[in-house]
């Protein structure tokens, strides 16, 4: 059982990792536009080898709020579009900018791109390859920020609040980042694709660079796709997503994308990572297609909202907890301090009630209810030893943090994801 700046934390299902707060956290900085201006930086990151097997040095621009002095900064890792064939670390600007106005260290990444001259238009395996590369490419830059924290310390990251991110292929890298590893049931070819590059962590990087993590704590994911929503498991880090249901490009449920190879998009990623108990958040375009939801002005107001999500989910991370507990299956432990047991199920839910069960408690307790604002959406009173329901009338769907609570005294946390 892990604790939280002295409360207990109830997990259901599985324990997350303990992580510390970040020192700036304040309830506004990381959520609202704090700074306003930015200053970029362009640097090497990473040693890999191309396509074609010839050494290169892959570079990122790095962008920080200007005149900060905090020590430790989270960093989000972004890689930008164009089907794993063009594209610029420059097209991700707008996106590192939003982001280090509200405090953020923000990096968007060169990586490597399949050189269609000479190699010509490449196949569904080859594009695949392509993504891999990516993968290690980005995992490289995550343990650069790493490495940096523990030597010269030019960003001032806080390495245990590390982020990746992108749009459409930047997103798809992102997401198999987040969630393609060795546990997962791999058909033969990306078996051999992954072997080929260096295994999940790649072979990007020096030999410095790879003694570090490349832990990833959450993903922002812009119109991107998976390739089999399966590999998303129980316990692994939360993802927030945008994507346009008429995407012609990165399909918003299941197809090919960009005519080349097959995707699982954020439509069917959402609620299957809800199933497992990842907690996860979509931003669903109706009519939205791919890239002009992020600059045509019919469709302002729903990436404002889905920004406004996206950071206070960061925010959530960096300042209170490193992943919202993941809840599949009601288990019941034990709250560290108040010898009190209790489980709220099912989890995630469907209906408008839910059961709390607490086997041995002598006295009356209320459950809390507060969104990722941390602001308390519903409460139910008299809550006493045995199994009863609670109402959930009015809850919206999302995730939510829920407190025991006793005299003012809080027993225990858990989280409810309610669909």
């Amino acid at each position: 059982m892990k604790l939280l700046f002295g409360i207990a934390t109830l997990t259901l299902g599985c324990t997350a990792a303990l992580f510390s707060q970040n020192p700036a956290c304040d309830g506004i900085r990381y959520k609202q536009p704090v700074f306003a201006a930015v200053k970029k930086t362009t640097l090497p990151y990473a040693p890999a080898t191309s396509h074609l097997g010839q050494p290169i040095t892959l570079s990122m621009d790095v962008y920080e709020p200007e005149g900060d002095t905090t020590s430790r900064r989270p960093v989000v890792v972004l890689e930008h579009g164009g089907s794993f064939v063009f594209g610029n670390k420059s097209d991700m600007a707008q996106w590192c900018e939003l982001l280090a106005k509200r405090g953020y260290v923000a990096a968007s990444i060169q990586y490597r791109l399949f050189p269609v001259f000479p190699l010509g238009i490449p196949d569904s395996t080859k594009i695949m390859d392509t993504a891999v590369k990516a993968v290690g490419d980005m995992k490289a830059a995550v343990r650069y920020f790493r490495e940096d924290a523990a030597t010269a310390n030019l960003f001032r990251a806080d390495p245990e609040h590390i982020y990746v991110g992108g749009y459409s292929a930047g997103a798809v890298a992102a997401l198999h980042a987040t969630y393609l590893d060795e546990t997962d049931n791999l058909p033969l070819f990306m078996q051999t694709i992954i072997a080929n590059n260096g295994g999940f962590e790649g072979n990007t990087g020096s030999a410095s660079n790879k003694t570090f993590s490349s832990k990833i704590g959450a993903v922002i994911n812009m119109s991107g796709g998976l390739y089999r929503r399966g590999w998303i498991s129980d316990g692994e880090p939360p993802m927030a997503g945008i994507h346009g249901t008429a995407d012609g490009t990165v399909p918003f449920l299941t197809g090919v994308a960009a005519n080349i190879a097959y995707l699982e998009g954020t439509g069917v990623l959402h609620p299957y990572a809800l199933s497992t108990g990842v907690w996860t958040y979509l931003k669903k375009v109706p009519g939205g297609g791919h890239g002009n939801i992020y600059d045509q002005p019919q469709y302002a107001v729903q990436l404002d909202n889905y920004w406004m999500r996206a950071t206070a989910l960061l925010e959530h991370l960096t300042c209170f907890v490193d992943t919202l507990p993941q809840i599949a299956t009601p288990v019941v432990e034990q709250s560290a301090g108040s010898g009190i047991e209790w489980a709220i199920f099912p989890n995630p839910v469907q209906h408008d009630v839910c059961t709390v069960r607490i086997p041995t408690f002598d006295g009356d307790a209320t459950v809390v209810f507060h969104d990722l604002n941390g602001r308390e959406v519903l409460r139910s009173e008299n809550i006493r030893q045995g199994v009863q329901t609670v109402s959930l009338t009015g809850l919206a769907p999302g995730a939510y943090s829920v407190g025991l609570v006793e005299r003012g005294k809080v027993l225990g946390w858990s989280k409810l994801v309610r669909m």
